[in-house]
């Protein structure tokens, strides 16, 4: 199969999704990562720390909420409690921020289930949903609903993935106000049985109601690796930078362990 064939009518969806993302809220940093469809087995764990950072320099001007604070690792916990549910807890932290400031920033509570899994049709689907607590050091937006659906693809050593999302604010400086819209989408190619080599995508929100291209609009794409070093471990590593401003590049990675079951 050609892969750059099977790519180009996916990077099609996802550029007309991007068009629309629009300068409503700030990119999250603590959270960089395209959910996909697969949920941890029934009575496994799997444990992650999320590492994303800024190189150094004027990071106080970066439109990435707390980016202020270089460096944030998230500790995610995540169960799986029957073969199509799991459930996720978040933990966010900014460890390295000025002396005497506010460490932790932050967590959420997450559910997510398998849809459909059958080989008949061409797209797998599911769906997340998520509520989030913000400190407000780190973000107006207190509380958080997110109702995220997950699109997914695999063919061969291929793999496609889509999430778009809707956001509601449950308490902050934009209560009440309409839901956001934002975009997460992935590009994965096998190149081994335990390496792949990826592209991920990263929108800003926009609002339900208003959905216009403004000059202020941030797009997130990063490359990366991912390598399976054990059957238990695996470690992703990647890069990525405003395509829409200029802007530090962002620096990411993730180390998984599973266990249980």
């Amino acid at each position: 199969m050609n892969p750059i064939g099977a790519l180009i009518p996916w990077l099609s969806v996802c550029c007309v999704f991007a068009l629309t993302a629009v300068s409503a809220a700030a990119q999250d940093l603590f959270e960089l990562e395209v959910f996909e469809f697969d949920t941890a087995a029934p009575g496994s764990y799997e444990l992650g720390i999320h590492t994303n950072g800024l190189p150094r320099g004027d990071v106080r001007q970066h439109p990435v909420a707390g980016a202020h604070r270089p460096v944030h690792v998230s500790l995610e916990i995540t169960r799986g409690w029957t073969s199509r549910f799991e459930t996720a807890a978040f933990v966010q932290t900014a460890p390295f921020g000025p002396a005497r400031s506010t460490r932790f920033a932050g967590g959420h509570a997450r559910a997510k289930i398998r849809l459909t899994d059958s080989a008949r049709l061409p797209f797998r689907f599911g769906v997340s949903a998520e509520y989030g607590f913000n400190r407000a050091s780190f973000d107006d937006e207190l509380q958080t609903l997110e109702i995220r659906p997950i699109i997914d693809r695999r063919k061969g050593r291929l793999s496609l993935i889509l999430n778009p999302g809707l956001e509601l604010v449950m308490r902050g400086s934009d209560t009440g106000l309409d839901p956001s819209f934002d975009v997460s989408a992935r590009a994965a190619w096998s190149v081994s049985p335990r390496l792949s080599i990826n592209g991920e995508y990263f929108s800003k929100p926009a609002s339900t109601r208003h959905l216009e291209i403004e000059d202020t609009a941030h797009h997130l794409v990063f490359s990366g690796i991912d390598v399976a070093v054990a059957d238990e471990w695996e470690v992703s590593l990647g890069a990525g930078h405003c395509v829409t401003s200029h802007e530090p590049w962002v620096f990411r990675s993730m180390l998984s362990y599973r266990f249980g079951n």
